[in-house]
């Protein structure tokens, strides 16, 4: 078949790497290039283990980090707490690394089979199946692209994010994302100074409200990252603004406070949300990643259940040959039990990232201290690393 993938970042570059062999597979990308800033993630779960599958393993753990936890900090800048990655590298069986999020679609990148037809600035503004507006089926469905061309393929699949162009198509009134009622900031600079007090740890405010991360990113760079309880007037991506960001999150940490002042005029931020739909096919269109199953940031997880359920895509197209509707029927029925599990962990998991009362704050703190204790740490770890 003729595939067209929409979407050059995890999701696409992984399941473009799975269909090479059997397809003609096109990739098309808005960016002018791959994604860089970004932030840093745990690589964990069903994704591992597809990495795994795919032969893509070493070239990622190659491109990331082993940290020894996460510590916390007070306003005040005293520690209020440690956790280990001790007891999740031994749940996960080794199988669990830190990375930067752009390093995952690089090490996609190196890897990709020079098969792969992969455009960047290659804006794709709508898609088409004929034959679900009641036009006589040709077989084909269509991509329109920014520049006024069009694009025909036997299968379109939408990589395209969380605000996918395909996902109304696909699942009519299901095309807005789900807000969480919260928002990230993310953003990396060079800072050998503070890379270096940091260190092996990242750290974490312990805050009501809102909380910052800080890390050392490699290179003498660091990494921060910002979220904040909102309550979202609608559903469109905010503006970055600087300027709020300094003053909205001042005060977290002295280390954060420091951070801060180099926040760059251009950086990620966006509300934390769910994609959601009761269905990821239609006729010849249908959803994979983000845009079928956003877990939200907050969840921990985006990355491996794109991958992940990339795999499952491929391989069910792949067991179904040239029964398409077989093969995206079986794709559903594979992966979207898992992808909605994750789904509700991240609906479970925000309020433990931004507690909204110094009540809650201290309940997590003490859940925090339990995570030491013999057997308990094993036990909650293994709950939440699971595949």
């Amino acid at each position: 078949m003729d595939i067209t993938v929409i979407g050059g970042g995890i999701a696409g570059l992984a399941l473009a790497h799975e269909l090479a062999p059997d397809h003609a597979v096109t990739v098309l990308e808005s960016a002018p290039g791959p994604h860089g800033g970004g932030f840093m993630i745990d690589f964990f779960g069903p994704g591992f283990l597809a990495a795994e599958r795919m032969g893509l393993i070493e070239e990622l753990r190659a491109r990331g980090h082993a940290f020894d936890g996460v510590r916390y900090g007070t306003p005040d800048g005293q520690e209020s707490g440690r956790i280990d990655a001790g007891p999740l590298v031994e749940a996960a069986g080794g199988r669990y690394f830190s990375i930067l999020r752009p390093e995952v679609e690089l090490g996609l990148r190196a890897v990709l089979p020079p098969s792969v037809d992969l455009r960047y600035s290659t804006r794709v503004t709508a898609v088409h199946d004929p034959a679900l507006a009641g036009a006589p089926a040709t077989g084909r469905a269509t991509v329109e692209l920014a520049d006024g061309t069009t694009l025909d393929a036997d299968l379109i699949v939408a990589c395209d994010g969380v605000r996918s162009v395909a996902r109304e198509l696909v699942a009519p009134g299901h095309g807005a994302i789900v807000p969480m009622g919260y928002r990230a900031a993310s953003y990396l600079y060079d800072d050998p100074e503070l890379a270096a007090e940091l260190g092996e740890r990242m750290l974490m405010t312990d805050t009501v409200g809102r909380v910052g991360w800080a890390y050392a990113a490699g290179g003498g760079r660091v990494g921060v990252m910002l979220a904040e309880r909102v309550r979202a007037a609608g559903t469109a991506r905010p503006t970055p603004d600087r300027e709020r960001l300094q003053r909205d999150f001042a005060g977290l940490h002295p280390q954060v406070d420091r951070a801060l002042a180099h926040a760059p005029e251009s950086f990620y931020d966006d509300l934390v949300a769910q994609a959601i739909a009761p269905r990821w096919s239609r006729g010849r269109v249908v959803l994979a990643g983000d845009a079928a199953h956003a877990p939200s940031l907050l969840a921990g997880q985006g990355t491996s259940v794109a991958i992940a359920g990339a795999e499952a895509l491929a391989r069910s197209l792949r067991a179904t040959g040239s029964h398409l509707a077989a093969g995206l029927a079986e794709y559903e029925r594979r992966w979207r039990p898992t992808a909605e599990k994750v789904q509700r962990s991240g609906r479970r998991s925000a309020s433990f990232f931004t507690p909204s009362s110094p009540a809650q704050l201290r309940l997590q703190q003490i859940a925090r201290r339990a995570v030491g204790l013999p057997g308990v740490g094993r036990v909650l770890t293994r709950s939440v690393i699971a595949p």
